[in-house]
């Protein structure tokens, strides 16, 4: 099934904006809010289990987050307990989660990305505007899974010939793998050579080429990309003039700001465009 509605452009614009400004705050409502836009968004999609499963991921990275960031910071004034003699503060407790959520954050949008986008049409237009740098990735992708499955498979042929990747051994197991990631690099060399040789037979960046799907920006392509640029253009604004900062260390109350539920209805808005506009048609559109 391929994804119809909006351009493939606008989808990525979108992704990229909530990716920057996740990064960017730390304010915990358009954070909080962030994230239950995507929740609410993936769904309304259908993909429930990909909540759950990714939150259920969650917790354990919260626990690690505060141990990590035990170490290299005290700060803090409300001491809530104590581990290893280290004092573990409310401050140390909400920048973990507020950086937990900005984790769930990126993880999410690459759902959405995987869910809105079709991959056909998302290479025919990328490869059009950047054709180096869409091949380079589409190698890459490639590349990785294909030399799991070689080295599994190679796994498998030289146990049945009596080599032991079982060894108590610390040493014998690393050497026991060097002549399997030997042939599985020199492969992945060839490999390369091949399509290299066949993006030059077939006229690889000698001219302006076609493309099989080319799809032209509508009506709402545009309303939702003026509504991202804006929506951004007032969060770094709002970021320069500090509305929306939040220092945890200095002081972890806060207090509810205008500036940022703003910039949170005017995502909800986007986002619900964006789902408005979402088809599943049969793959030729």
């Amino acid at each position: 099934m391929a994804k119809k509605g909006l351009h493939v452009s606008v989808l990525s614009i979108y992704a990229l904006i909530i990716m920057t400004m996740a990064f960017l705050t730390q304010d915990p409502i358009v954070l909080v809010g962030l994230l239950l836009t995507e929740i609410l968004l993936l769904t309304s999609l259908k993909k429930l289990n990909v909540v759950k499963t990714t939150l259920k991921i969650f917790w354990p990275l919260l626990l690690i987050t505060i141990l990590i960031n035990l170490f290299f910071t005290s700060a803090g004034v409300y001491v809530l307990f104590s581990v290893f003699n280290k004092p573990i503060t409310l401050e140390n407790i909400i920048y973990s989660s507020l950086f937990g959520i900005k984790l769930l954050v990126v993880i999410y949008i690459f759902y959405i990305i995987e869910t809105l986008i079709d991959s056909d049409s998302a290479v025919s237009y990328f490869s059009s505007k950047m054709p180096k740098t869409t091949l380079l990735f589409m190698v890459c992708f490639k590349l990785i899974p294909n030399m799991r499955k070689k080295l599994r498979d190679l796994k498998d042929i030289y146990t049945v010939r009596g080599v032991d990747f079982e060894s108590k051994s610390r040493f014998e197991r690393i050497k026991a793998q060097i002549p399997l990631l030997m042939v599985v690099i020199e492969e992945a060399l060839e490999s390369s050579f091949d399509i290299a040789e066949s993006a030059y037979t077939k006229g690889f960046l000698t001219g302006k080429r076609t493309a099989f799907m080319n799809r032209k920006l509508k009506f709402m392509d545009f309303i939702i990309t003026i509504g991202c640029v804006m929506t951004f253009a007032a969060f770094i604004v709002l970021k320069f003039l500090g509305m929306l900062d939040y220092n945890v260390y200095e002081n972890y109350t806060y207090n509810l700001r205008i500036s940022s539920i703003g910039i949170m209805l005017s995502i909800i808005c986007i986002t619900v465009l964006i789902y408005l506009n979402y088809k599943e048609s049969s793959y030729a559109y």
